[in-house]
């Protein structure tokens, strides 16, 4: 009997990893930021960017080039790190995230029921992709 319960308890555990990794976005493609969230960095982007850039340069073309396959990662620590150019650093969290669900809104990648978090180790896991 107790093997049995051993067996049981297996089988369930091994199932439930089994829907916690389906669950796990691997890209950008994934919906990893909400439709609000990437609406606040579009009024980021217009308040603190667009003296600077144009939206252009981080979509199509531009942006597949320096970031699909990379991290997701290393776009926040571009953001949050260097930007504005006139402040650098000068963003919160809150900010970083919410431009970057912009840009990545701005390259079709979809929305999800969760706002993209500052998580490094998280954001690591994740690569850009491609559109």
């Amino acid at each position: 009997m107790i093997g049995f319960l051993r067996s049981g308890f297996f089988w369930a555990s091994l199932l439930s990893l089994a829907a916690c990794m389906e669950q796990s976005p691997e890209t950008t493609a994934d919906g990893i930021f909400t439709a609000a969230q990437a609406q606040r960095g579009e009024g980021l982007f217009d308040q603190h960017c667009a003296r600077c850039h144009s939206i252009e340069e981080f979509t199509g073309r531009a942006f597949n080039t320096i970031w699909a396959g990379t991290p997701a990662a290393a776009l926040y620590l571009r953001i949050a790190n260097t930007m504005p150019m006139d402040q650098p650093g000068s963003l919160g969290t809150e900010q970083s995230t919410a431009l970057m669900a912009h840009i990545l809104a701005s390259n079709g990648m979809p929305t999800g029921e969760k706002p993209l978090a500052g998580d490094l180790e998280w954001l690591s896991s994740i690569l850009i992709a491609q559109r």
